[in-house]
Parts: structure tokens; C-alpha cells; sequence
């Protein structure tokens, strides 16, 4: 999921398709019905309650596929893919005054200086930007704030999943997702920081997001994400558009549902993937009524 930050919110009365509504029942005639949730990839217990309220069907589904598989192996691929390969520092190549407010906005999400200071541009874009955390990352995340209780839902939910003997899948792997951010000039990243740090309130508003985002997600108002999205990217130049919109969500979009097709053939599957990728005209969503599924809110 990849909500940005700093945004007028302007356009918040915009009405995205499907933009109302995190848990979906999916049904075609002569299958046994499948669920989808959209999630929010942090630890925040506010965010925690879903997994209460969808445990009923996740626990007798067949199978819950997730964005990427939660193996060790994928795990550690996600967390060495954000660190710095070039034998310089986040400190080194961000002017003083970037880094220092970087720094500021790390420290509220309990992240080590010594971390921060391995990660990618890429990776660090997200903190800046006040984005909940990509599940291809570690297990914390650390962009929880002060209501952080641990494992972030994705991984929650997996747990869950496995405890009950419910088999996990993963719809793309580790390089799939983060390639889009790893094929592009540091340059891009770098320029996109400062953008978002020039602002002398830049710490307060991307703390301040942060909250904001929770609260329009334990509202059901993926609508809201959507938007803000959109209006950010307006100021942006057109290859962020690319990264954000046609990469990361919508091209996304359609691999993840490529992959729940077997599921939903056999039904009563669940699928668990960031709020983001459901509302829209090429959301999750939206794909699957042209498919000729039926979905339906229930929540």
C-alpha cells in the first residue's frame, strides 16, 4: 500500500469506485464464495482489530494468499534489497539539513541511526512520505508510532493462517515488487526527498500523516488514500506517476488477481493485500466484476 503524504486534501470528496469498504466477499456461480481484505502494512492495534473480525473466514479458508510469500528466504531477499550497495551512507549523499530531519522522523518510528543509514533513497522515500511500510520489509516495520503492537496485520494474519492449517501463498515475489524501485536513477529518490523535506513543517506533517492515514484506514475510507494520492502526485513529475500508479498498483494489480484466479476456481480462499490495490478503475476490485465475479462489501 502506498499512500503519500504532505497533500492538500482538496479532492476528498472525489468518489473512487469500490473507494468505501476493506472486506470483500467474491462469488460466481457454482463456487463456494472467497474473501478479500485490504490491509494496512503496520503493527498499529488499531489497525490489529481486523484480524478479530475477518478470523472467522480466514481460519476455514482453503488457502490465504498474501502479496509476497512470508518465508525466510523472502523475508531476508525483502530486507537486503533496501540496503545501500554503492560503500556510502545515507548521511553522505543527503545534504545536512535532509538527513537531519530524515533522522527526526526515524526516531519517532523506533528506527536505529545505524539502520537508517544503510537504507536505499527508495526505501527511505516511504518514511519521508509517511507511507505504512511495504510487507517486503522486516517483520516491524517500525513505522508504527506509539500504538505499535509487534508484527504488522500482513504478518498477523499469515501466523494465523498457519496455525489453523490454512496453506499461505505469496501472489509476487520479493524482486517482482521491488524491482520497480531498484530499476530507477537514485536520482529520482533523491530529488523526491528533498522536495518533501524543503517544507519547514515536513517532520510535524509526515508524523501527522502518519496518524491520518491509520484513522481514514479504521474508517473503511480507502477512498481517502486514493485521492490523496492522486492529488500528491500532481506536483510530481510524471516518472513518480509511472512508479506509483502504473507500477506499484495498477500492473500490480493484475498480477495479483492472475494469481488468485486458481483460488477463486476452487473457492473459499482468502486474500490479504494492502487497501490500495482494491478501490479504482483498475483495482483488485474492479478487475474481478469484469471477470464476471460478483463481490460484495462486508463491512
Amino acid at each position: 500500500m502506498a499512500p503519500l503524504a504532505f497533500v492538500s486534501l482538496s479532492y476528498a470528496t472525489e468518489d473512487v469506485l469500490n473507494g468505501h469498504g476493506l472486506f470483500w466477499k467474491i462469488e460466481r456461480e457454482g463456487r463456494e464464495p472467497s474473501y478479500i481484505l485490504g490491509t494496512m502494512h503496520v503493527a498499529d492495534k488499531r489497525v490489529l482489530k481486523l484480524k478479530d473480525e475477518v478470523k472467522p473466514y480466514l481460519i476455514k479458508a482453503s488457502v490465504l494468499y498474501l502479496e509476497i510469500d512470508l518465508t525466510q528466504r523472502e523475508m531476508r531477499e525483502a530486507y537486503n534489497a533496501r540496503l545501500r550497495d554503492d560503500g556510502r551512507t545515507l548521511d553522505e549523499v543527503l545534504p545536512d539539513e535532509i538527513y537531519k530531519k530524515i533522522k527526526e522522523i526515524s526516531n519517532a518510528y523506533k528506527i536505529e541511526e545505524d539502520e537508517l543509514k544503510q537504507l536505499e533513497l527508495w526505501a527511505v522515500y516511504p518514511l519521508v512520505k509517511a507511507m505504512p511500510s511495504n510487507p517486503g520489509g522486516r517483520e516491524n516495520s517500525g513505522q508504527d508510532g506509539p500504538e505499535n503492537t509487534g508484527l504488522p496485520l500482513d504478518f498477523q494474519l499469515g501466523k494465523l493462517a498457519a496455525e489453523n492449517s490454512v496453506e499461505v501463498k505469496g501472489l509476487e515475489t520479493v524482486r517482482d515488487q521491488l524491482g520497480v524501485f531498484r530499476e530507477r536513477d537514485r536520482k529520482i529518490y533523491y530529488d523526491a526527498i528533498v522536495r518533501a523535506l524543503e517544507n519547514p513543517d515536513a517532520v510535524e506533517d509526515s508524523l501527522d500523516m502518519m496518524e491520518k492515514f491509520i484513522q481514514w484506514y479504521v474508517d473503511r475510507d480507502t477512498n481517502a488514500f486514493y485521492v490523496s494520492l492522486l492529488d500528491d502526485l500532481k506536483t510530481e513529475p510524471p516518472e513518480m506517476y509511472d512508479i506509483w500508479i502504473e507500477r506499484l498498483l495498477n500492473k500490480r494489480n493484475l498480477v495479483m488477481v492472475n494469481g488468485m484466479a486458481r483460488g477463486l476456481v476452487r473457492g473459499n480462499s482468502f486474500t490479504a493485500v494492502g487497501a490500495l490495490h482494491l478501490p479504482g478503475e483498475k483495482g483488485i476490485l474492479k478487475i474481478l466484476t469484469d471477470r464476471g465475479y460478483e463481490i460484495t462489501r462486508l463491512d
